[in-house]
């Protein structure tokens, strides 16, 4: 996989990233947008250290299993952040239960903290290895 599809995954990660903020802000907005946006955000992160290898990212939101996947060198698995709860947000943020919201402001903001830790973590990486990951723009 060139890496224009790894700079790629990483621009749509930034602009998941961006959207998630966005609506953060917006009181109008239930806090599940953001974070299913956080998770995506996220996703696309870790699917950008894989390409970025050469390698087709596979096709699952399962954070764990992608996290697996990345390269160690990237630096991911030491980014403090709770990668059960980002990964389980794809899930529940989509499936609310009509009882109770799955997210309230505290914990999706909680969710975009961490999904932006490892955003930035793998643009750190990209830059190490000469890409710029933190000059991209978003998609």
């Amino acid at each position: 996989m060139p890496p224009e599809a790894a700079l790629w995954w990483l621009r749509t990660a930034i602009g998941d990233l961006a959207g998630a903020r966005a609506l953060l802000a917006v009181a109008a907005v239930a806090p599940r947008l953001a974070a299913y946006l956080a998770q995506q955000a996220a996703e696309k992160a870790i699917k950008a250290t894989i390409a970025l290898q050469g390698r087709e990212p596979p096709l699952t939101h399962d954070l764990l299993f992608l996290l697996e996947r990345s390269p160690s060198e990237a630096g991911l698995r030491g980014v403090l952040v709770d990668i059960v709860a980002l990964s389980g947000a794809q899930a529940v943020a989509r499936y609310p239960q009509p009882d109770e919201p799955p997210y309230d402001l505290e914990e999706a903001e909680q969710l975009v903290a961490d999904a932006s830790r490892l955003v930035v973590g793998v643009q750190d990486y990209f830059d190490r290895l000469g890409f710029d990951g933190t000059g991209l723009a978003p998609v």
